[in-house]
């Protein structure tokens, strides 16, 4: 049987962390963690069952606890107008995750639904970022891949299906809580494993605050990036030991970024 907190020997996962023993995690938070990268042939494989869900516009959902994070911090000002879109029942979740939160928390989101082309800068730019310390590029595409799913070589972006989105919690006095530096687009995080041992006491709290009212909601997290959270993709799939996802690309199922080869893909980088 599948387990969502997985380990193997291999070159993608040699390097995942465990849970935390101080503060110590509870088996729910555990077995619906992925360490498994998404990138894995274990997930490449999972088929797809589309059900035609309609996409969300979480904007339109006009609740003071659903914000985005842009809001706090013009750094994450979105690029995109389809930032905020994600499927019904992800929507749903997410209403009802905020019944497990305290009524002063509310959950601020970064992206749900991401185009392919977009998917496809974070990769070429976090690729870019991991070659200048590991200058091997196959090794050097396996490490970005925990943190970017490429967008080609037979994989499904989590982003694209609407299935996925990014968040943190924050509180109507305080602001946001601090969990750790949010995301990897924007440089190297030391902090990005769900459970990075290079976190305070506090950091540790507050991710157990955001993990265990987003799996008793129904969302699995993926371990190598503590606020990203998903229902209904293959990542799901895998943890929850389902025979196929549920959602498909969303948009853009065409193009052309799809059908590029990983060997091609490398060739356009030139090491030295």
């Amino acid at each position: 049987m599948r387990k969502g907190y997985f380990m193997t020997t291999d070159t993608l996962t040699k390097n995942a962390p465990k849970a935390w023993q101080n503060p110590e995690v509870d088996n729910l938070i555990c077995d619906n963690t992925l360490y498994l990268p998404i990138a894995h042939n274990d997930i490449k494989r999972i088929p797809i069952k589309e059900n035609d869900e309609e996409m969300i516009d979480i904007i339109d959902m006009n609740n003071k606890r659903l914000v985005p994070l842009s809001k706090f911090s013009s750094q994450y000002n979105n690029t995109y107008k389809e930032f905020s879109l994600i499927r019904k029942t992800v929507a749903d979740k997410l209403l009802k995750m905020l019944e497990f939160l305290p009524v002063e928390l509310g959950i601020a989101y970064f992206e749900g639904f991401r185009p392919i082309y977009k998917q496809k800068q974070y990769f070429d730019d976090k690729m870019r970022e991991t070659l200048e310390t590991i200058k091997d590029k196959e090794l050097a595409y396996e490490e970005t891949s925990k943190s970017v799913l490429p967008p080609f070589d037979g994989n499904t972006p989590t982003h694209a299906t609407g299935a996925a989105i990014d968040m943190t919690l924050f509180s109507f006095k305080n602001g946001l809580l601090d969990m750790g530096k949010f995301d990897t687009i924007f440089g190297p995080n030391h902090h990005q494993e769900t459970f990075s041992t290079d976190t305070t006491q506090a950091q540790r709290k507050n991710r157990l605050i955001l993990l265990e009212a987003a799996i008793k909601a129904g969302f699995v997290n993926y371990g190598f990036e503590w606020w990203h959270y998903s229902y209904g993709d293959k990542a799901w799939a895998y943890v929850k030991n389902q025979k196929e996802a549920i959602y498909d690309i969303a948009a853009d199922k065409n193009d052309p970024i799809l059908s590029i080869k990983k060997s091609d893909y490398l060739d356009t980088f030139d090491v030295t």
